[in-house]
């Protein structure tokens, strides 16, 4: 009886609804055992609008900008390819885009814009936005696109190697002249440069050169040695040249040219880059006339153009025209004329038509029999009727015949037209007598 009542006590002692501790811990352990009937439902948690960085786009306003471009401008825009960067030594073309103190900002159509000092410009107060120039590529790096209108100046021997490994050209100064060639002063550097390199013609006055600025093509460049070219420079020009000459070319021309070489038949002129032949019978005006001399400057008449062999004869134009001017005017083929013996040789006779004008009789057309020598028919100052049956332009030549029906284009003359003839032969005994008479 005392141990129930004193259990029955103690559970008194505790408030009434309250576990005891041995029951709240397996009251905990069933309840996280046993799930749920209900999951609670949670509840979505609100965005956080993100701020909007830097302006915003007004939607309207970029339609009616598409819409002013039109079709066209819209379509080059879609069709147009991503923009490169040009290599260094590329000669480039823009648009003068911006101008400041310093620098001169032009838009080439690559990534970005170039940029050109405007020292560089002797005129640059001439330069004006929108402007149209050209400009050689120096330098495309982290910094930027770098233009130059020529290499001079800053740079020194590396722009030097630069130009020489892209073919640029450079500004130099003809300091001095020394054997075999002159000194060219190239920012600060000096170059030596050959005479047969200071121009295609240098012509005799050698000292004129002296003190003259001009572009350089930069041969070999070594730590020592650099060798420069001018003359390569005009090459490049007279080659650009000759290619639109040769396409607007025409017969009858009229053409300032220079006289590059001589030679016995004639002189060779250089007319916008073509070299053109001149023959002697074109200046040959007669006694106390002479040839006109290299490096010369003439005006000269286009007489025929060959492309495909690029060949062109040339005349002394106007009153410097010579006697072959006269050849298919006062001349033609067909025609007879009155003519003066000149000299007797044993193929021929020469026959002198008008002022440095001759032409070629020969023996087998001086008369309508065998003749046996020119000196049994004709002799040297006698005046004899002749016939033109054939011209021969490319070499100025003209063959004559004396007999009564002589046909053109008959002559025997091209047989001796060789520097070296062969040996006339003896004849037959039949020859030998052709002259002899027997009573």
């Amino acid at each position: 009886m005392s141990d129930n009542r004193i259990r029955t006590i103690r559970r008194r002692t505790k408030p009434k609804g309250e576990k005891t501790d041995e029951q709240a811990t397996e009251a905990a352990v069933e309840t996280a055992a046993e799930p749920s009937a209900e999951p609670a439902v949670e509840q979505p948690v609100p965005k956080k609008k993100k701020a909007r960085l830097g302006p915003t786009m007004d939607v309207q306003a970029l339609e009616a900008e598409v819409d002013a471009l039109g079709p066209d401008a819209m379509g080059k825009l879609l069709g147009s390819a991503v923009p490169n960067d040009p290599e260094t030594g590329q000669q480039v073309s823009g648009t003068v885009v911006t101008i400041t103190e310093t620098t001169i900002f032009v838009d080439i159509g690559a990534k970005s814009e170039a940029a050109i000092d405007r020292a560089s410009f002797a005129n640059s107060n001439d330069l004006e936005m929108g402007q149209k120039i050209s400009a050689y590529v120096v330098r495309v790096d982290d910094r930027g696109i770098q233009l130059a209108p020529k290499l001079s100046g800053a740079g020194a021997r590396e722009m030097l190697a630069e130009a020489h490994t892209n073919k640029i050209p450079v500004e130099g100064k003809v300091a001095s002249r020394n054997p075999g060639g002159f000194t060219i002063e190239i920012a600060g550097i000096s170059a030596f440069c050959p005479v047969s390199q200071i121009a295609r013609y240098p012509g005799d006055d050698l000292d004129s050169y002296i003190g003259q600025t001009m572009l350089f093509r930069i041969h070999e460049f070594k730590e020592r040695d650099v060798v420069v070219s001018h003359r390569a420079i005009q090459e490049e020009e007279a080659a650009g040249e000759a290619a639109k000459a040769w396409t607007e070319l025409n017969v009858g021309d009229e053409r300032e040219g220079v006289v590059t070489g001589t030679e016995d038949f004639g002189v060779f002129v250089d007319i916008g880059g073509i070299q053109g032949l001149l023959h002697k019978s074109e200046f040959n005006v007669g006694e106390g006339s002479k040839a006109p001399e290299k490096d010369e400057k003439i005006t000269v008449r286009v007489k025929s153009i060959d492309s495909a062999k690029q060949r062109v004869s040339l005349a002394l134009a106007g009153e410097q025209s010579g006697p072959w001017a006269q050849v298919g005017t006062t001349f033609v083929e067909g025609g007879t004329y009155t003519g003066t013996v000149t000299r007797v040789a044993d193929f021929g006779a020469f026959v002198k038509l008008g002022p440095g004008l001759e032409g070629l009789v020969h023996v087998s057309q001086l008369a309508d029999r065998r003749v046996d020598h020119p000196r049994t028919v004709v002799k040297q100052g006698q005046e004899v009727q002749v016939k033109i049956i054939e011209i021969d332009e490319d070499r100025a030549r003209i063959a004559l015949s004396m007999k009564k029906d002589a046909a053109t284009g008959s002559s025997d003359w091209k047989k001796h037209t060789g520097s070296k003839q062969k040996k006339q032969s003896l004849g037959t005994f039949a020859d030998l007598l052709g002259g002899l008479k027997i009573n």
